[in-house]
């Protein structure tokens, strides 16, 4: 039997040499040792290697503070001794060195025949990352100056009077409900079913009217088109300019159909506002072709809405005289077929359709004749504002022969109301706000030929 032992030559610079340009006191060889295999295998070879002269940054953590530490002894790839401060993050080249790749160890991973031999970065990780902007929060309608009420992020607006709207939805929706529930279908199976559908296709073509022309921009012209505007000064005062004289905007003219018109000034608004346009006092705003301010629907009433207020005072007209007549209707089928027709029967079998006519009744004396009204004013080519304001008009416009606004007959002037495309809104509701920018200041320096002092030869 073969016996092995160690080698008993005390010398092994043969294995181990320090290097010369470091003192043989401050290397340490504790983790250097001789190998037990036996003496007929091939003892294992102990290399130095030599790290490049790097300056690495002092960010990394694995990197020792002593620059003398540039050797050290290792029998494998990731066996370091701890003294040399390399880890196993560092890559071992051919020309006996080491080179940092990064100061994180890989994650584990199955090295296979087709993959190489070190990890793959993902490209996503290193892809730089643009700069984000700040995010846009703040819309047109959340600042805007008037007094109208948005919802609905601001793609609805109406005013602030909602006792007087909901007013009007009571009386609206209140006696179309009773008599849809208690004379419809009387009519339905005794007189004919299009009696009830034709009633349906009046209510919903109503109540459509309605909303759309309280929650529409009825034509708000923006304010602060015009902020600064020229001004004439009143010299006119006997006493001195200092006294009574104030700044008024300068005026200025149209032209509209051979007739100057005079465009008036808003001091609230800041614009000159154009024909036919007025400044409404609920609302605080300029509106384009302003007719009126309808308190029960709780908007003003121009150029934008004009043919929805239009569209829901006629058909509530004709819900009323519906109501009315075919009301009457049930009441008398129930009186021939009662042997006493009395008062007191015909309101004890059918009291609801009694009540729904003395209502509608009344209430199409106002909306009926609110109807008749604007009818007469369409045909003549004027809105409510101008027709208040005739004897004014014709007072300022003494040479004003007829109604600039006038199409020569009063079928043109309906089909110019009813029939013309609805303007888009001039105020950008959901628009986000513009930042303001930053004016340049003006230079006050003076130029270089003023500010040098003149030398006398």
């Amino acid at each position: 039997m073969h016996t092995h032992r160690r080698p008993t030559n005390p010398d092994t610079s043969n294995s181990l040499k320090t290097p010369p340009d470091i003192p043989s006191g401050s290397w340490d060889t504790r983790h250097v040792g001789l190998s037990t295999a036996p003496t007929h295998a091939p003892q294992p070879t102990h290399t130095l290697l030599r790290v490049k002269d790097h300056r690495v940054p002092d960010s990394f953590e694995n990197i020792g503070p002593h620059p003398q530490q540039n050797y050290l002894a290792a029998s494998s790839p990731n066996d370091f001794p701890h003294c040399s401060d390399v880890t196993a993050m560092s890559n071992m080249t051919t020309d006996d060195s080491t080179t940092l790749i990064s100061a994180r160890p890989f994650p584990p991973y199955k090295q296979t025949s087709s993959s190489p031999s070190f990890p793959q970065i993902n490209p996503k990780l290193t892809k730089p990352t643009k700069p984000t902007k700040p995010p846009k929060t703040t819309r047109n309608y959340q600042v805007f100056p008037g007094r109208n009420k948005f919802f609905c992020d601001g793609r609805l607006m109406t005013s602030r009077e909602y006792w007087a709207f909901l007013i009007a939805f009571v009386l609206l929706v209140g006696p179309c409900v009773l008599f849809l529930i208690f004379t419809c279908p009387f009519l339905w199976y005794e007189v004919h079913p299009a009696v009830t559908i034709l009633f349906v296709y009046l209510f919903v073509l109503c109540f459509a009217a309605m909303l759309k022309t309280s929650w529409t921009d009825p034509g708000i012209i923006p304010r602060d088109l015009d902020p600064s505007p020229e001004h004439d000064d009143d010299q006119g005062s006997t006493y001195g300019a200092s006294l009574w004289s104030h700044n008024v905007p300068a005026q200025r003219e149209v032209r509209i159909k051979d007739n100057t018109w005079a465009l008036r000034y808003c001091d609230t608004c800041k614009l000159y506002r154009p024909p036919r346009a007025s400044h409404c006092r609920q609302c605080d705003n300029c509106v384009e072709n302003e007719d009126h301010h309808c308190i029960w629907l709780n908007n003003c009433i121009g150029k934008r809405n004009y043919r929805p207020f239009f569209t829901f005072i006629v058909t509530a007209t004709l819900l009323c005289c519906y109501v009315i007549v075919f009301s009457v209707v049930h009441l008398l089928s129930i009186a021939k077929q009662q042997a006493n027709g009395s008062f007191n029967t015909l309101f004890q079998v059918a009291p609801v359709s009694f009540v729904l006519c003395i209502v509608c009744f009344l209430l199409l004396w106002m909306v009926g004749g609110l109807t008749f009204y604007h009818c007469s004013l369409i045909m003549r080519g004027v809105t409510t504002h101008e027709q208040l304001r005739a004897s004014l008009i014709h007072s300022r416009y003494p040479g004003l022969s007829a109604n600039p606004f006038h199409m020569g007959s009063p079928s043109r002037n309906m089909l110019h109301v009813l029939c013309r495309p609805q303007p888009k809104s001039y105020l950008g509701r959901r628009k986000y706000v513009m930042p303001k920018q930053p004016s340049e200041p003006s230079s006050t320096e003076p130029s270089s030929t003023e500010s040098s002092p003149q030398t006398s030869s």
